[in-house]
């Protein structure tokens, strides 16, 4: 309701509690009060709307629990506390690895007692393993023979249990193996054999002890075998685990190994790519700028008159017709400079311009190739050698020369020529965009070739205007200085 007040305070000045506001409401409604602005609808739907809202808003509160509200508040520092201040006491259990291995019962606590019965002269034994006794014959046996194993017959019957089970072995929950030795049956059986000759009735209370004894020996002797073959396995089992861990290991050490290897290719690559495209960006900016320039130039020289085509071009001695050429264009001449280990044929200077011209005199076809790979300088290949591109040299030396040049406040337009004299470049049209990219003029003279490539004398701008002698010393003194 406040929240309601509020909003009809600030935009209509409408209180909703003051009763001479709603009179004034009342008076408007009867006098045919006209609603055509979008901010008279708003008034009337909020006045019709408040009261719902009110209600609806009254309803929403009713459903929350406050007293969850009130006891989280309550509670809220003590559970504060508990997770920042309050660390319980951890028990650490050492684990050994070893399973501790439960006794198993001896063989004569599992095994059930032996049941004897004397019917129609004969003996019979029904014993705890699966074998037969032979009977004995009447004709060997005598009227006082039968007493003693009636007696102990008798005495066995007295002793045995009440509740009998039919079932041949008795077995417990944590007897899971029981190895049978088929041996055992034949000893027994000649045992029985042997005993069998004799019809006293001692001897049969003996031989049913010596076959208990027997039994009993036969049985340990089978638990030790178990026993020790039960540790050697458990020992094959561990030495498995403890090879198929290290196994394990090994090969996660190699992967994770192998994957930091080409994520440090891979960043390496990516940086190198980087700094690859930020040099472009950025002489790809110089060459537009000073595109502008040299296309302003060129507009003033096509004006002049061609005179190029008319100079004969001497043959005497190589590189003389280039010399010819830059000094025709009016440009001053500083010959064989050493600039960033390259050496530099020809440097013409002018009053606002220099010239760096090298003469490629190798013969031969050769391939170029502008792109630096693994960290090496771009080659030109031919067919039993290659070299370092000639283009790569004199754009190193053009912007060491530009760096000196601004160190010394010196404004001149710094332009690159290779000039292939006596060579054959096989894939110059494929190259010529490239070499735009760098800003290097690749020309040609003499017997250089293909005919694509554009002369020398047509590509060389003639000078505007003349460098003063001083200022061309300090050229030179500059220049000279970075042989």
């Amino acid at each position: 309701m406040e929240s309601i007040r509020v909003i009809m305070l600030r935009n209509w000045h409408f209180d909703i509690l003051d009763m001479g506001h709603w009179q004034i409401a009342w008076e408007l409604w009867l006098n045919s009060w006209v609603i055509s602005e979008p901010k008279e609808w708003a008034f009337v739907l909020i006045i019709i709307s408040f009261i719902p809202l009110w209600f609806t808003g009254w309803i929403a509160l009713s459903l929350v629990s406050w007293g969850k509200v009130v006891w989280f508040i309550l509670s809220l520092p003590w559970k504060l506390f508990k997770n920042f201040f309050y660390k319980p006491v951890k028990i650490i259990t050492t684990n050994t690895g070893v399973t501790p291995i439960k006794k198993k019962k001896s063989y004569k606590e599992i095994r059930p007692r032996a049941v004897r019965s004397v019917a129609a002269g004969e003996h019979r034994e029904v014993s705890q393993m699966p074998m037969t006794i032979p009977t004995v014959s009447p004709a060997l046996v005598t009227p006082q023979m039968t007493v003693a194993p009636q007696s102990s017959v008798a005495t066995e019957r007295e002793s045995a249990p009440k509740n009998f089970e039919h079932a041949l072995f008795k077995f417990d929950d944590n007897f899971d193996d029981l190895d049978f030795d088929i041996d055992s049956f034949e000893i027994e059986t000649q045992k029985s054999k042997e005993k069998s000759t004799y019809g006293s009735a001692q001897s049969a209370r003996t031989g049913s002890r010596e076959e208990e004894d027997d039994d009993y020996n036969t049985s340990r002797n089978r638990r030790e075998r178990k026993d020790s073959r039960n540790r050697e396995d458990n020992r094959r089992d561990r030495d498995d685990d403890r090879r198929r861990d290290h196994d394990y290991e090994r090969r996660n050490d190699l992967s994770r190994d192998r994957n930091a290897d080409k994520r440090d290719e891979r960043r390496e690559k990516d940086r190198r790519d980087d700094r690859r495209d930020d040099r472009r960006d950025d002489r790809r900016d110089d060459r537009r700028e000073e595109r502008k320039d040299e296309r302003s130039r060129n507009r003033n020289n096509e004006r002049r008159k061609d005179r190029v085509s008319t100079v004969p071009i001497p043959a005497r001695q190589p590189g003389g017709s280039c010399l010819d050429i830059i000094k025709q264009k009016g440009y001053e001449v500083i010959s064989r400079v050493t600039i960033k280990n390259t050496l530099i044929d020809y440097v013409g200077v002018s009053g606002d311009r220099i010239c760096l011209c090298i003469l490629d005199r190798e013969p031969g076809d050769w391939l170029a190739d502008e792109e630096r790979f693994n960290d090496e300088e771009p080659l030109w290949f031919s067919e039993s050698t290659h070299r370092i591109s000639p283009v790569r040299k004199i754009d190193l030396a053009k912007q060491v020369l530009l760096d000196k040049l601004s160190n010394a406040e010196m404004n001149f337009i710094v332009d690159a020529f290779v000039i292939v004299q006596i060579g054959n470049i096989i894939n110059a049209e494929d190259m010529f965009e490239i070499w735009d990219e760098l800003n290097i003029n690749v020309t040609r003279i003499d017997r250089g070739t293909p005919k694509e490539i554009k002369l020398f004398a047509r590509t060389l701008s003639e000078a505007e205007k003349s460098i003063p002698a001083s200022k061309l010393d300090k050229v030179m003194k500059l220049i000279r200085s970075m042989s």
